[in-house]
């Protein structure tokens, strides 16, 4: 602020004070939370002016005043939005000339999931979903099947949008639409098209990919073209009165329902910490896929450091996930009978892994009936190490590792190459990638010369901690990515030597009691 007025921001009120020369401050105005304060915008050279935006309802309040007098206001608009965009969290005030030669005011407003608000004469003229460039985790999601021809999707055009749309065509044909009608006619020929509809086609291509960004806003976009189905603020994931700040942390399937396709819809969980902090209790929220409805959550009282989906499911076809906290107790979700039958059955088959970036160390663990802490709850396992690495801090430092998805689709166990030969695959959702770099090129592209960097790629059996094979490219570092999947890991990496990217593929066959068959592609 300027001429000595001054924002201060508390949880409950954000107050504009005035300084009183040596005799201290004084209180001029308060605004009630949510509300947001801009820096002054000189506007000639004897005025300055500044914004507030705060809450009214279901609206947000534009007030525009001058700094010189804070009992005059330039202008008080009252501005509808959107109430899935949640609370103000900045505003950015700037003026323009009119052609009377007046002074015009507009404002750029973030919205607390990180959208964009251009805000001008009580209108907003256009946003945009600035969430969506700090995305945090995806996941691709079946859209519903269809039924004589009619979706069973919640989200498709009721009855009167259907003839809305053939009114508009209509009035297209006679050349009687105006230009909006024109622009919404197009708009509906786009969604209508095949490759835009909200069900399934035959070969799985269209899908909803929805997203968890870092302002715990979960949306869902179409892979036809992009545009936003639904999208949802979680209120366990927003900011408290007292300050705390959660974080977001991943999304996985929750349930499937196969057998109930028609008539229940699948559902995502998103599981966040209710802190920044990796002690903080974690929170748990249950949406419906075609809707963003938010079904259920809860909080936890553990801390969340590692989420492991399981390829175990209860009756009801909800998946089974274990949770680790920061003792390295392993929680089980979904907190049922059924899911806990399911596990215990199972208990001796599971295995996990965790990587200590700061340590440079990877582990493996197995699971036990009982929590040392807690012996009466039954959804709480304690955990048993198994195996360690520990990689040699002066050469090498982990960059990346990767595992398979545990609901992933094996395409075909086998290979057929040229001579006839079947090559079997090794298949094993235990199989883990682990990439280490040399330390001099842990930096950016460029801190290290070719022959100080060296990038190393391992394959790691989780259960015994077996390295299955290693490789090691000369004069490469990061920024490593991998995916694995099958078989195979794909990993991309920078070739300082050849100044570009490179792609390196690993193929594992199990030739039945022959020694392991390894490919390497370099693309």
């Amino acid at each position: 602020m300027s001429n000595g007025i001054i924002a201060l921001q508390s949880s409950s009120t954000v107050s504009l004070l005035k300084l009183k020369g040596m005799d201290g401050l004084e209180v001029i105005h308060s605004f009630d939370q949510p509300a947001s304060v801009s820096d002054a915008l000189t506007i000639t050279e004897k005025y300055e002016a500044f914004a507030v935006v705060q809450h009214v309802g279901s609206q947000i309040e534009f007030i525009v005043k001058v700094t010189s007098d804070l009992t005059n206001e330039i202008i008080r608009e009252k501005v509808d939005i959107d109430q899935h965009r949640g609370s103000v969290h900045k505003v950015f005030l700037n003026n323009y000339v009119r052609t009377d030669k007046s002074h015009g005011f507009r404002a750029l407003v973030v919205m607390e999931d990180h959208s964009i608000l251009l805000i001008q004469q009580g209108a907003v003229v256009w946003s945009r979903e600035d969430g969506l460039a700090s995305i945090v985790d995806v996941m691709a999601s079946e859209l519903p099947v269809e039924k004589d021809g009619v979706s069973v999707a919640d989200v498709e055009h009721n009855l009167f949008e259907w003839l809305k749309g053939h009114v508009l065509k209509l009035k297209g044909t006679l050349m009687l639409a105006s230009v909006d009608e024109l622009a919404a006619i197009q708009a509906l020929r786009v969604r209508s098209s095949e490759k835009n509809k909200m069900t399934r086609d035959h070969n799985g291509f269209r899908k909803l990919l929805i997203v968890l960004t870092k302002a715990g806003k979960v949306v869902a976009l179409h892979t036809g073209d992009g545009r936003i189905i639904w999208s949802n603020l979680l209120p366990s994931l927003r900011a408290s009165k007292s300050g705390e700040m959660p974080s977001a942390l991943r999304i996985y399937q929750w349930q499937v329902p196969h057998h109930r396709v028609m008539r229940e819809n699948p559902s995502i969980l998103v599981v966040g910490r209710s802190g920044a902090s990796s002690v903080a209790p974690g929170v748990l929220c249950v949406l419906d896929s075609y809707s963003g409805e938010e079904l259920n959550s809860r909080s936890f009282d553990h801390s969340v450091a590692q989420i492991i989906p399981l390829t175990l499911k209860d009756s009801s076809e909800q998946r089974l996930h274990l949770i680790v906290d920061s003792n390295s107790n392993a929680h089980l979700y979904p907190r049922s009978l059924d899911a806990l039958n399911s596990f215990i059955s199972e208990m001796s088959n599971q295995y996990f892994y965790s990587v200590d970036i700061q340590k440079n160390a990877i582990r493996g663990y197995s699971l036990q009936k009982s929590c040392d802490f807690n012996s009466d709850d039954t959804y709480c396992f304690s955990t048993k190490l198994l195996w360690s690495i520990i990689f040699p801090s002066d050469a090498e430092r982990i960059s990346v590792s990767e595992a398979r998805k545990m609901n992933e689709v094996v395409h075909t166990q086998a290979k057929i190459i040229a001579d006839q030969d079947v090559m079997y695959k090794y298949l094993s959702k235990n199989l883990i990638f682990v990439a280490t770099v040399s330390p001099n090129a842990a930096g950016e592209i460029g801190s290290a010369a070719p022959e100080e960097a060296s990038l190393v790629a391992y394959l790691i059996d989780a259960v015994s901690g077996r390295i299955l094979h290693r490789v090691t490219h000369h004069g490469a570092q990061g920024p490593v990515h991998a995916v694995v999947s099958e078989n195979w890991v794909v990993y991309h990496y920078f070739n300082l030597r050849a100044h570009r990217f490179e792609i390196a593929v690993i193929e594992i066959y199990d030739q039945s009691r022959a020694v392991w068959l390894v490919h390497i592609v370099m693309i």
